[in-house]
């Protein structure tokens, strides 16, 4: 097992270094050609829902199977192609099919990352070796863009290339590394049609909370991805630098609390952090709307940090746990499918929504109305959440005043928000 610890994370520092550093500037990419509000929403619905949806399939391929790492090396050999294509996009249509195309093979390699990880570490220590390879995963993206920000020049459309480039690579060397992971033969661990398992989701009640919520949180929540690129080149006039830089700083906070929480999140009750987590990322499109300097957006890519260091080790864990233990790959594709056609939904709505903005509005006061209708929906949603409950509190304490929440009740008492884990 120490041997496949290393293995995971040398893999999740791989995949850091390429095509997590090299996505953050997949949007900023799109509007460098041209896109507007509408091709945007396309960009992030058609990614989003592919990656999600498709999942569906991969998981439930993956469980027949029982094997976990084939699906690994060959996603990882079709994105190294995809990636390379990438800056030879030349319009923003040709770029929303290879980021699709990336989307459906990237999704052969989440679900099935995930399942494995589920399967080799059991609760009680999964929190501390997420916040082990989210932490090698951030110092690997932070490195790549800071190697980034000192060749990038003046030219957009070249300097593109280099994170796209870099991706390519190391999804190379990702393919050999996931042929080295050892990992027990699974029997085939179902038999039923995806009709009846849909049927019978309600049966798992925590997960079923725990679907409902994400799905419907989800629709507000890809409403602004649209929307972030478009004020980060074409209000904020931001360049690749800068957004590297602002990178940076997000994955930096990460790095210094997420140790700290996957100890909280292997002790503690994990609904209040999941609720508190999401009222405060409903924030977020508040501050796109009215932060006007490099220095408020510093400020926000801090708090950032700290949120999607919670997200990250509370919600996968969270997640994970409440997936049933003989279905991880088809459960977890269930819920990303379905966020999947969600997001669809959701970023097509936030991009028509922003166009319908700007033919009324300038853009700066477009984007300030699109925001706060997000916001709205974000904020509202949150309180599903309040519904999650702890699928086992084998010695899990409440977390200070939040445990009147979620302590055991009477019928008639509500309130919650936290995002699930993939």
């Amino acid at each position: 097992m120490a041997g496949n610890k290393t293995l995971i994370g040398l893999r999740s520092f791989l995949s850091s270094v390429g095509a997590t550093a090299a996505s953050t500037f997949v949007g900023i990419y799109a509007v460098i050609l041209g896109a507007g509000a509408i091709e945007m929403g396309w960009l992030q619905s058609s990614f989003n829902s592919i990656s999600n949806g498709a999942q569906l399939l991969w998981g439930k391929l993956s469980d027949r199977t029982g094997r976990r790492k084939v699906f690994l090396f060959i996603g990882s050999l079709i994105l190294a192609i995809l990636w390379f294509l990438m800056p030879f996009s030349g319009t923003p249509y040709v770029l929303i099919i290879i980021y699709s195309s990336i989307a459906l093979f990237g999704s052969m390699i989440t679900v099935n990352w995930f399942s494995l990880i589920a399967d080799m570490y059991d609760s009680s220590i999964r929190g501390k070796f997420l916040a082990f390879i989210n932490n090698i995963s951030s110092i690997g993206t932070i490195l790549s863009l800071l190697l980034m920000v000192m060749f990038f020049g003046t030219n957009p459309h070249n300097d593109i290339k280099i994170p796209f480039f870099l991706a390519s690579g190391t999804y190379l060397v990702s393919a050999v590394v996931s042929v080295l992971i050892k990992e027990e033969r699974h029997s085939i661990r179902f038999k039923e049609r995806f009709s009846t398992t849909l049927r019978n989701m309600k049966n798992d009640l925590h997960f079923y909370r725990y679907f409902m919520a994400t799905n419907v949180q989800g629709f507000f929540w890809s409403m602004a991805w649209p929307m972030f690129p478009i004020t980060i080149v074409s209000v904020m006039h931001f360049s690749l630098q800068i957004v590297a830089i602002l990178t940076v700083i997000t994955l930096s906070v990460s790095i210094m609390v997420q140790y700290f929480l996957g100890k909280i999140t292997d002790r503690k009750e994990r609904p209040p952090l999941i609720y508190l987590n999401r009222v405060m990322l409903s924030l977020i499109p508040i501050c796109y709307a009215f932060f006007n300097s490099l220095t408020l957006f510093i400020l926000l890519e801090i708090y950032s940090g700290f949120l999607g260091a919670l997200q990250n080790i509370v919600l996968t864990s969270y997640m994970l746990d409440v997936v049933p233990s003989n279905r991880k790959g088809e459960y977890i594709a269930l819920i990303n499918g379905f966020n999947g056609l969600v997001y669809l939904m959701g970023a097509l709505v936030g991009g028509y929504l922003l166009q319908f903005a700007i033919d009324m509005f300038p853009l700066r006061t477009a984007l300030e109305v699109s925001y706060m209708i997000v916001f709205g929906g974000r904020f509202m949603s949150s309180f599903l959440f309040l519904r999650l409950k702890e699928p086992e509190n084998k010695g899990r304490t409440p977390i200070g005043l939040f445990s009147i929440l979620y302590r055991e009740k009477l019928p008639g008492n509500p309130s919650g928000g936290t995002i699930k884990m993939k």
